[in-house]
Parts: structure tokens; sequence; C-alpha cells
């Protein structure tokens, strides 16, 4: 009874606490008119410009004052938007509709296609499969349907105990592979030229066959899986070769067996593998290497070799093996890791698109055709699909006979969207492909789909931010973004004003502020080595003409067929203007010195001494001075207009407890 009333009187105490300090990210940091900024609101703006919450937290107290000052600027400035109206400004919600389109549906393919599409083939690659399969074509003695009833009696037999090489031998019409059983070696994800059959062989257990037949672009397949491996992408090895073929060209097995055997003893005693390579091998490239064959990838080696090179550890020495060149000893020196999906990322993307981006497109579409109600208006359809043959897209087709009977006629709806015939040629008109194309049925329904995909994903852009938080904020950032600077454009950048006499005013007051420093005027050869260096040095200084020598002969990036000029620079701008510099009379050459991974030859053309910048050559810098302080003045103008509507008040001591919490 005691513990009860203690619990009820601390759950009391608690309660009260609670109900006397707001949670730490709803407290207020600043209000404006009727506005309020909270904890949390100003944490998630300062972190993302300060390099995220961990870096945040270091920062000084002043820092974070001088961020609300801004961070109120910035709210004050967007309230000012929306009493402008700009968030119901046609032109500014046009262009908000149009860039949601664009890379909402940029970044819905990438999360909803490529990402998933990319992610299962990389984990898919962690695993390379030993394959076999035999394949079985329709012809003039077998049609599709007796294919598959065949197929399907040679999987019940396979499954009953028969052997599957035998099989292969006697049915498959993959004449590189049936005399091997139907073997096709060690395939990984990416690499499989069709679809279903990779997702066949990757859905197969090792040792078993598919249960089903498979249809690919090539024919039907009965698949095994003979074994399944973590893929080693690339090994690097040694070996030493005793050739069967002497250097007579005679053939003596024999002969290389006694040799490879006298270096495996060698070996077994403790000898280099390198050093026994050079000395023995008959691989004579390699063999100047220490018998080093680099890496290489499965694929690359006659299979008794691959197979055992992949299958060693690292430091490993296999046993003899042997080949049709002979017998091998190899030594695996490392085996390169698995890279990571970042670092594979592109080459993911390439074999995505590659392979499985048209049928996973597809299944995309089918989809949003489903959630926005897609549907062909079939009427119309056959009207312009008995009309294919008048069907020409050209720069002629507004007025063609096409234009002027179906134009205005529906074509098909996406989420009670109407989009008629002209829209649809509209469209087309933009795709190269289909320029002056001869229209049938298969044409015209492939014109549909790419441009109802289109409109579908178009669609699904413009909802995608309620579904993915990352495009809502992005969309958010865009939206302030253009109101900002439609406001900068209307208050500040419209009203800035600079003519010549506030410029030539500026310059009789402020003079002594624009001042060169002593200049040198230059010309450069450049070359990558130094014995041409020294060559066309000899050709100058003899009476070369130095232009006509760099337009010829210089090798600098950027610089072919110019004659190096530098234009004035100040004199320890950088090494070349430094030795230009150093040059006693106008026309002297230097010889060649080391300058950025070559030589260089100068030739100086001119100097300049310090003085005063004349009222042409000061313009820019001053127009420019000028223009930033009026925009400075008209922003801060700006800025103390909103403080009088707003009369914002900002809790400095409230950002104590910034990111405490």
């Amino acid at each position: 009874m005691i513990f009860r009333k203690l619990l009820i009187l601390v759950l009391l105490l608690i309660s009260l606490l609670v109900s006397c300090t707001p949670e730490h990210s709803k407290i207020i940091v600043a209000d404006y008119g009727n506005y309020e900024i909270t904890m949390g609101e100003f944490e998630e703006a300062y972190a993302k410009n300060s390099g995220g919450v961990e870096a945040a937290k270091d920062d000084s107290l002043n820092s974070l004052k001088k961020f609300l000052d801004l961070f109120v600027n910035y709210k004050m400035k967007l309230r000012d938007a929306v009493v402008r109206g700009y968030t119901v400004d046609q032109d500014m919600q046009k262009e908000l509709i149009e860039y949601k389109k664009n890379i909402g549906g940029t970044l819905f393919l990438e999360d909803r296609l490529f990402e998933p599409g990319m992610k299962e083939i990389y984990e898919r690659r962690k695993t390379e499969i030993h394959a076999a399969h035999i394949l079985l074509l329709p012809d003039t003695l077998m049609t599709d349907d007796q294919c598959v009833v065949l197929g399907n009696q040679l999987i019940e037999r396979i499954n009953k105990g028969e052997s599957f090489e035998d099989i292969a031998k006697e049915y498959s019409k993959d004449t590189y592979t049936k005399d091997r059983g139907g073997v096709v070696g060690w395939v990984t994800s990416g690499l499989i030229v069709s679809v279903p059959i990779e997702d066949a062989i990757y859905n197969t257990e090792t040792g078993k066959i598919f249960p089903e037949l498979v249809k690919s672009q090539f024919g039907y397949h009965i698949l095994k899986a003979l074994n399944k491996v973590p893929r080693k992408p690339q090994v690097k090895a040694q070996h030493i070769l005793a050739a069967f073929r002497d250097t007579t060209g005679n053939i003596d097995s024999l002969k290389a067996l006694e040799k490879i055997k006298l270096v495996q003893k060698k070996l077994s005693e403790g000898e280099d593998f390198g050093k026994l390579a050079s000395e023995y091998s008959d691989d004579i490239a390699s063999g100047k290497q220490n018998g080093n064959l680099g890496y290489f990838t499965r694929g690359r080696m006659v299979p008794e070799f691959e197979n055992t090179a992949f299958n060693l550890k690292v430091n490993e020495i296999s046993p003899i093996i042997e080949t049709s060149f002979g017998y091998h000893l190899i030594k695996v020196n490392e085996i390169q890791p698995l890279p990571t999906y970042e670092a594979e990322k592109e080459e993911l993307k390439q074999m995505f698109q590659r392979v499985r981006h048209k049928d996973a497109f597809k299944l995309l579409i089918d989809k949003l055709k489903k959630e926005f109600q897609y549907s062909v208006n079939n009427d119309n359809y056959n009207k312009l699909l008995a009309n294919a043959d008048s069907i020409k897209v050209d720069a002629n087709y507004k007025g063609s006979f096409i234009n002027k009977e179906f134009g205005a006629l529906n074509i098909f709806n996406v989420n009670k969207n109407n989009y008629v015939i002209d829209s649809l040629f509209g469209f087309l008109q933009f795709k190269g492909a289909f320029l002056n194309r001869e229209f049938d049925k298969a044409v015209l329904d492939d014109a549909i789909e790419q441009f109802a995909s289109e409109k579908l994903i178009e669609e699904k852009a413009m909802v995608y931010d309620n579904e993915d938080s990352e495009f809502a904020k992005l969309m958010s950032e865009y939206e302030k973004g253009i109101y900002l600077f439609k406001i900068l454009e209307e208050e500040i950048w419209s009203k800035v004003v600079v003519d010549s006499v506030m410029i030539e005013n500026y310059y009789n007051k402020n003079k002594e502020r624009f001042r060169w420093k002593d200049r040198v005027e230059f010309k450069e050869l450049y070359l990558t080595n130094d014995s041409l260096a020294n060559n066309y040095y000899s050709m100058a200084v003899s009476g070369y003409d130095f232009d006509s020598l760099s337009v010829k002969y210089t090798q600098r990036r950027g610089y072919e067929n110019t004659s190096g000029y530098s234009g004035l620079v100040e004199i320890d701008a950088n090494e070349l203007s430094i030795k230009a510099n150093a040059l006693e009379n106008i026309g002297d050459i230097t010889p060649p010195f080391p300058f950025q991974d070559g030589w260089s030859i100068v030739q100086l053309v001119s100097r300049d001494v310090a003085r005063f910048k004349t009222l042409d050559e000061a313009k820019a810098e001053i127009a420019s001075l000028l223009q930033e302080s009026e925009s400075k003045r008209l922003e801060e103008s700006y800025l103390n207009k909103l403080r009088s509507i707003y009369q914002p008040n900002l809790y400095y001591d409230k950002l104590e407890a910034a990111f405490k919490n």
C-alpha cells in the first residue's frame, strides 16, 4: 500500500515536471509577428548548414547566435513571399510543377527501378555459379510445343536419376557446350545476358536442376547449378610451365613431367618460387617477371588452370596440373576482395541497363498503370491503326490527314487526364526513332507505350513527395529558393544602379586604393623532357623566332598552336614570372628550367613598374565594389522594413540548450 502511494506521488511529480518544462524540440528560440521558430526547427537548419549534428555540438554559442540572426531574416523573407502572392503566382507555380515532374521522375526511377535492380545484382555477384545447360531449339522438325513437351520429359528423366551430362550430349543444340556435358563454366550476375536464365540459376540448389523448363531469347533451357562458391573477382598469381613442346618443336611430355617434378622438389626444399620461375619456366614472357601473371578473372585462362588458381589460398602452391600447354605449378599471391556497393555502382548501373532494365521498367510501368487507372481508348486506337499507312512523323504533321481526322481524339487516359492523338505525335516528333518511320501495329503500340510511360512517371512524380521524405525536403528547398530569388530580384538586383559618373567619382576619391604592383609580360615554350627543351633553347638563342617555336612545339595542354603569351602578371605570380623578371633585357630568354612535371623556356616581352591604375583599368573593379555596397544597403533597408512589420524577438539564452538534448 505504501509502495503504491509512493508510485502515485512519483508519477504526479513527473507529470508536473513535464507540464512545466516543454519538450526540447518545442522550445521557442525566436518569434516574428504571429510566427515562432522552435528549437527543433533551428537545430535541423543549423546542422544542415554546419556539416551535421555532431559537428554542430562543437560549435560556439556565438556561432549559434549568428545563425539565428540569419535564420530569422530568412524566415521573414519567406513569410513576405507568401504576402506578395508568390505561392499562388501562376508562372512560379508552373516552374515548380516542371521541376517536380523532371526531378521527381528521375528520383522515382532511381529509387524504385535502378537502386533495387543494382542492389540485387550486387548481392548476387557475391556468389559465382558453375553452370550447365541443355538447349532445345524449335526448328523444321520440332515446334515450340514439342520443345516444351521434350524439355519436360528430359527434366523428369534427370530427376529420376539419368545423367544430366549424357542427356546434354544427346539432346542439347548448343554446339559449344554439348560435348562437355552442357557445362557452360562459371557465371555471375550482370554478365548473364538472359534475365530468365539468371533468375533461374540463382534459384537453383547446388547439384540440382531448375524444376521447370526456362524460356529465353535463345530457346528453351534445362539448367543445372553444378557448384556455388563465394566470388573472387580476380586473383594475382605466378606460375611455372614445363611445356610439352620443346624449343625444337618436338613433343616430349615425359621430359616435361620430369622437369616440373624437379621444380616441385626444389620448392619443397624452400627455394623461392619467383627465382625458380625465371630459371625453369617455359613461359618466356612471365618467366622474365618471376612467373608473374598479374591479376586475372575467370574466363581468361584454360579451365584446368583457372579452376586450380581460383581454389588456392593466398601463398598456397598448387600440385602439378596438366593443361594443353604442359604441366604447371601455380602460386596465388593475392585475392582481390569484393568491391563495396559504392565502388561498383557505375558498373552495376551499366550491367542493369544492359540486361535487366527493359523487363524491370515494364514491370514498374505496369504497376503505375494500375495505380493511375491507365486506359487506352480502343475505338480511337483502332481508327488510328486502320490508317497506319497514312502515319508519318515529321515536321509536316500539322495539317496532315492524321492531324485533321484524328488529332483531337482521345488515345488514352492517365489518372482521368485525357491525352489526345495530337499530343502523342507531338511527343513522337522529339523521338528520333519514329521520324519518317513506317507504322504498323507493333510500331504504334511501342509509340503509345513510350508516351504513356512518360506521362505515368510524371503523374507519379507529382505525388512522390508524399512517399519520399527526401524528395519532399528537396521540393521545399527549391520552392523557398525560387521565392527568395524573386525577392532579391525585386528588392535588390533590379534597384542596383551603377553608372559611369558614380564610377569616376569613386575613382577620384579613392585612386590610391587601385594600384598595380611590378608586373612582367612573357612568353613560354613548354616541353615534357629536357633533351627537347635543350634543343629548342639552342634554336631560340641562335636566332629562331620564339613565337614560331612556341606555336609549333609547345606541349602545354591548352596552349597548342599559341605563342605561350602570358599577358602582364605580377612578378611573383609564379615560377615563370619570377624567372622572366630575373632576365635583364627585353627579348632575353631563360635556359630550360624544371616546372610542372616538364621544362619551361621563358622570353621576357615587357615590364610594367608599380603604378596607379587608370580609370579604365580600375573601372570593372570599382563597378563590382559599388554594386556590392549598394546591394548590401538595399538588403539592409529591406530587412529593416521586415523588422518593422514583424518585430522579431530572438531568445539567445535558449540557445544554451541547443544540441544538448
